[in-house]
């Protein structure tokens, strides 16, 4: 079913199927592709001044889900960021009258407005600094976001299901197995950029199956993944992806560990950078 999407109101997540998976889990969720508009949620009391927002969700696929989506457990359905408890106070509230049983409570204005602009800002600065001349980002200035006149209501009817939860890697067809299939966590994979993994996706098409590019089944120079001529042989494409990021993850995370000891400080698990595994029967586990 298609639905509209007003993002004060409902908020949904970006993720995608790919067409490796030998199954796909019940009860996918939808992802809205191309714009949405961003608006006072409905009876909140206020009238807008300023334009409504038109939010190109899919250009934003580019950046991981969570970084929006900062509470989402990557299984549950993604609530609104109006949601009681999260920022359910359209504007911060006057000096001596915030409710004291909800004292960290943020707006939802201000929580919008610091989202964008700080990520915004962010990539002028890492493209300046990348030495990049035609600075390529959202807007920062008001102008840019709220035009004049008011722009009108604008909600993508395309959607694409999400799964969720684990799925399972197998070879393709006709391929014998040597290993056991992989039961790869998707969910918890949204701390990363969609593009990061289906780094051809336009952010509105179907996803296509690795396959369907990295086509080859043998490889054309030896079994060494970083050979540049095995970019197309499915299973280098695979390991790759998976171990240089699991890796780079891997680095990250004994850094961290490294600065807290040095601080005399000791991480707990869940403030720990998590790293993926990286050795054949982690990933390929008989169970």
């Amino acid at each position: 079913m298609k639905r509209s999407f007003i993002a004060a109101s409902c908020l949904v997540v970006l993720v995608m199927t790919t067409d490796t998976l030998a199954q796909e889990p019940p009860h996918p969720l939808e992802l809205p592709t191309g714009n949405m508009t961003l608006m006072a949620p409905e009876g909140s009391g206020w009238k807008a001044k300023r334009s409504p927002v038109h939010f190109p969700h899919s250009l934003h696929f580019g950046f991981p889900c969570k970084d929006c989506h900062h509470t989402w457990d990557g299984a549950s359905p993604v609530k609104s960021c109006s949601t009681s408890g999260c920022h359910e106070n359209f504007w911060a509230p006057l000096p001596g009258t915030a409710s004291q049983d909800k004292p960290n409570i943020k707006s939802l204005t201000g929580a919008f407005h610091k989202a964008c602009r700080d990520c915004h800002r962010n990539e002028v600065k890492i493209q300046k600094t990348q030495g990049i001349k035609e600075i390529a980002t959202g807007p920062i200035d008001c102008e840019g976001c709220h035009p004049t006149p008011h722009s009108e209501i604008e909600n993508s009817e395309e959607h694409l299901a999400v799964p969720l939860g684990n799925l399972v890697i197998r070879p393709p067809e006709g391929v014998a197995a040597k290993k056991a299939a992989v039961n790869f966590p998707h969910g918890q994979h949204f701390e990363f950029a969609c593009q990061t993994c289906h780094h051809d996706w336009d952010g509105e098409s179907e996803v296509e199956s690795c396959i369907s590019c990295h086509e080859e089944l043998e490889p054309a120079a030896g079994r060494n993944i970083n050979n540049p001529d095995n970019i197309m042989y499915y299973l280098a494409a695979y390991h790759k992806a998976c171990l240089d990021c699991h890796r780079d993850t891997t680095k990250k995370r004994k850094a961290a560990v490294k600065a807290a000891a040095k601080a005399g400080k000791t991480l707990k698990a869940e403030d720990m950078p998590k790293a993926g595994p990286l050795g054949c029967a982690a990933c390929h586990s008989e169970s």
